[in-house]
């Protein structure tokens, strides 16, 4: 039997709330409250914890702690969308942020929304590569935009946004000498710097292009003394100015990249929401089939569905005698020990192949050499599909076999029963992923052949192992 030290391994959770906020101080003490939050949030009660959550954006609405909470919490309860704006707050002052971007992944892939989906695992990839769990969901999204076409939701054009504030008067007359040359660039490049870091005029992103060789040409010239003229409009002539800009015939070197008004973001979130409905309304017309990315959910309810047919604690209960002996041999002084070994399946829905990693425990103790009544012994495992004349039964379960109990074996022969995942890491039941089932595995059948626990750490009879996620954003 093996049991797990749980380390909640939560940065959220171990860090002070004011770390990433910055929001005014208060009476109130919002640690406190989150930690009240997080404790509701543990247990799955998410609703709870996201009333708590709303009490400190309240205060501190940009907190990326508790949008990153309220948002796992929303993903957790199938409120996709809402769960989606969270994250989507988080990346506007964090772009960066792991977990945030793994989120939207995970929520536009719940929305049937892949290709949006695989571009934030693509991100969240470039900022952690050895994640498993990104790894997890970004193979599970290539697998079904391969197998399910579907058209994409357009997305809003962030470009059609107000691009102009009111331009200077004193603008007019530099543009009219500039068009009329008898001004030089770089002294109307002055005065474009100016209205762009304060935000003037609000050039929407480009790929700048090195300094060109190419001569400015007469339209853009002509659109500066016309729209100093008042005969074009603002917007033909921040059409203009962009196109220098893009073509690297004229460079705007501006040393520090302004900081995003709050209008801005607002503007942003606008844009989001709305692509949130478009995608909602979609999702309706094309009565499209979605598959979600993270089965746990649909894995646990299918076993709790299905308990009788997994249940073995009745068998688990059979005294270890009632099974057949292992057979042996003897060769050149050593036992070589033949156990027969019945597989049940897995539960339904698991995507993660777990008989595979069974012939991988099979094969790591096949290459131990061990000792019984002071000889030498070396095991052989056979499958066989006949349960009364297998030694050993194997199975996996999603059942709770005890308080932190990873996995049960009789010692020496008997069943073998291991854990597929737990409610340990966010309050849902979450699926390990292969590695750590592997490693389980390999320590029960350990017992099954009748090796018992030991004290040193790095051995696979260790009785403790903190096993890692498959799915679970928090881990």
């Amino acid at each position: 039997m093996m049991k797990v030290f749980y380390l909640l391994l939560v940065i959220l959770f171990s860090s002070a709330i004011s770390l990433e906020t910055a929001s005014a101080q208060t009476t109130e003490n919002p640690e406190q409250m989150f930690n009240q939050a997080k404790e509701h949030f543990v247990k799955g009660e998410y609703k709870v914890a996201i009333t708590i959550y709303d009490e400190i954006l309240e205060m501190f609405p940009n907190n990326i702690s508790t949008l990153k909470m309220k948002g796992i919490a929303q993903s957790n309860l199938d409120e996709h969308g809402n769960s989606l704006k969270q994250f989507f707050k988080v990346l506007q002052y964090k772009p960066n942020d792991v977990i945030a971007l793994t989120g939207m992944g995970v929520g536009f892939g719940n929305l049937g929304e892949y290709q949006e989906s695989i571009t934030y695992f693509e991100k969240a990839s470039k900022e952690k590569p050895n994640s498993i769990i990104i790894n997890n969901y970004k193979n599970f999204i290539n697998s079904v935009i391969l197998k399910y076409p579907y058209t994409s939701t357009e997305k809003p054009d962030e470009k059609a946004q107000v691009r102009i504030s009111s331009i200077p008067e004193w603008v007019r007359p530099i543009a009219k000498w500039w068009s009329e040359g008898k001004i030089e660039d770089s002294e109307f490049n002055s005065a474009l710097r100016y209205m762009i870091e304060k935000k003037i005029i609000q050039i929407p992103p480009v790929e700048a292009l090195k300094q060109s060789d190419e001569n400015i040409p007469e339209w853009v010239k002509n659109n500066a003394g016309w729209w100093a003229d008042s005969q074009i409009s603002d917007d033909a002539f921040v059409s203009g100015i962009q196109h220098l800009i893009e073509n690297g015939l004229i460079v705007i070197a501006i040393e520090k990249e302004p900081q995003k008004s709050q209008e801005e973001f607002d503007h942003e979130f606008y844009l989001f929401e709305k692509y949130l409905r478009d995608i909602s309304s979609n999702i309706i017309k094309e009565k499209r089939y979605i598959e979600y990315p993270n089965p746990s959910q649909d894995v646990i309810k299918k076993f709790l569905r299905d308990y009788i047919k997994w249940n073995f604690e009745e068998e688990v209960k059979k005294a270890s005698d009632k099974f057949p002996d292992p057979t042996y041999q003897i060769n050149n002084g050593t036992y070589i020990i033949h156990y027969k070994v019945f597989i049940n399946d897995q539960p339904n829905g698991l995507p993660l192949d777990h008989v595979s990693t069974l012939k991988n425990s099979f094969a790591f103790w096949e290459k131990q050499e061990l000792s019984t009544d002071n000889q030498n012994a070396r095991m052989e495992f056979e499958v066989t599909s006949q349960k009364h004349e297998a030694n050993v039964w194997v199975t996996w379960v999603v059942r709770d076999i005890g308080d932190g109990v990873l996995g049960h074996a009789h010692l020496g022969k008997g069943v073998v029963e291991v854990t597929l995942g737990d409610y340990n890491c966010d309050g849902s039941f979450q699926l390990y992923d292969v590695n750590s089932v592997e490693t389980i595995m390999t320590h029960e059948l350990g017992h099954s052949i009748g090796l018992k626990h030991v004290s040193e750490e790095n051995n696979i009879m260790y009785p403790s192992f903190a096993p890692s996620y498959a799915y679970c954003l928090l881990s």
